[in-house]
């Protein structure tokens, strides 16, 4: 005899050919969450195991439907006897006559609302996983880089609109090129005069330069004082920008410190940001660590057959950016290879291996040795090779016209 075997909510239900009834196993009332979340995570469960034992004496052959590896089942008795459909007979059954079939069981009585059981049920499990989800300490580092990240780019605009503004008054201090040094006189002197007079502009500025030598206008106390304001938020922003990056590199030397080790760790929270966590991360082959971040070329060489990209994020690495063109891939390939061991190291056995980084940097003068000139092109031997070919082939065919004349 041939039977079926399904899971839901309320446990698993064994079905034969015909759709009828053999066997069930349900899960208690308080463990329902628990034995759920089993299943997910890609365990065997007592009420599985325990009708599987009863059903191997009774059938020839049971069609399992399963999303747990099949591995799982090797262990059991008579799993010879075993076959995988996904979705099967049963599956399909249970879920067209759920509420009869789960009536039938005992799971449900006739009062019993199935939907707001479902639905209740439904919410507790994502409140669980809510809960495990915001347990992961990388969570407070992804918001962290991300803020970063935010910040930069508001403190970028908002700089850039404070020295267009300041320039009205005093152009001539647009020479200062670090943008915390402008924001910071400006927050803290104000007016033109009395940033000359302070004498803070001595090495950055002509000395020579004067009051009335400037081109730029008078300005009010009331206009002064907005731009100080203005000066002052970005000052505000550039101290918690400086704060969240001491954190990061706290937080990362505590959760990855092989991954800080060999990327930084502006970059290895950048990776571990982008990919959700950590742990995610350290699944991924080196492989698809090499492209993170460039997703959109990788998609367009896939779409209409153009060149890969040879690195996405990891291209912010010294290593990477500063290499010769021809030498860019090679590093990134390897580099890619070192965070996936490094990530690994830092999620399975958390012990930090300096040798890591040594042996990357020790394959990187390896590949500058080897490759110290890029590789001599091959389009002009083709042409020529194409070339001969098209002679002979003009040659072959004088020579067959004389030999018909």
């Amino acid at each position: 005899m041939k039977c079926y075997i399904t899971c839901s909510f309320a446990g698993f239900i064994s079905l034969d050919e015909n759709c009828t009834l053999l066997d069930y196993e349900l899960f208690p009332r308080d463990k329902q969450r628990e034995r759920l979340g089993k299943i997910v995570a890609g365990s065997l469960t007592r009420e599985e195991e325990s009708i599987l034992k009863r059903m191997v004496k009774k059938c020839d052959s049971i069609v399992i439907e399963t999303t747990i590896p099949h591995s799982r089942y090797k262990n059991l008795k008579d799993s010879i006897k075993f076959k995988y459909e996904t979705p099967n007979l049963a599956g399909e059954f249970l879920r067209s006559n759920m509420e009869d079939l789960l009536e039938k069981v005992g799971f449900l009585e006739s009062n019993d609302d199935l939907t707001s059981i479902l639905h209740e049920l439904s919410i507790d499990i994502t409140n669980d996983r809510l809960r495990e989800a915001s347990k992961s300490e990388d969570m407070f580092l992804i918001q962290a880089i991300n803020s970063i990240e935010e910040l930069d780019e508001s403190s970028g605009k908002m700089v850039e609109r404070l020295r267009e503004w300041y320039a009205i008054h005093f152009p001539e201090l647009d020479k200062i090129k670090n943008n915390e040094r402008y924001v910071e006189i400006i927050s803290d002197l104000g007016d033109r005069d009395s940033i000359i007079d302070s004498g803070v502009l001595d090495s950055d500025i002509d000395s020579l330069m004067k009051t009335d030598k400037s081109v730029g206008a008078p300005i009010s106390k009331t206009d002064l004082q907005m731009v100080m304001e203005f000066a002052e938020s970005i000052k505000s922003l550039q101290k918690t920008k400086k704060s969240l990056t001491n954190y990061v590199e706290r937080r990362m030397g505590e959760i990855a410190p092989n991954l800080k080790d060999l990327t930084g760790a502006s970059l290895g929270a950048k990776l571990v940001a982008h990919v959700g966590s950590i742990e995610r991360l350290s699944k991924m082959p080196s492989g698809t660590v090499q492209v993170l971040g460039a997703e959109k070329a990788l998609f367009r060489h896939l779409k209409t057959g153009e060149r890969p990209p040879k690195h996405g994020l990891i291209f912010q690495h010294p290593e990477v950016r500063g290499a010769k063109w021809w030498l860019r891939g090679k590093i990134a390939r390897t580099l890619a290879l070192k965070i996936s061991l490094a990530v690994r190291k830092d999620v399975y056995s958390g012990e930090y291996d300096p040798k890591i980084v040594e042996n990357f940097q020790n394959r990187v003068e390896e590949i500058k040795k080897a490759h110290p000139f890029p590789k001599r092109s091959t389009k002009s031997k083709k042409l020529d090779d194409k070339e001969t070919r098209k002679k002979k082939k003009k040659d072959k065919y004088k020579k067959n016209i004389k030999d018909y004349i």
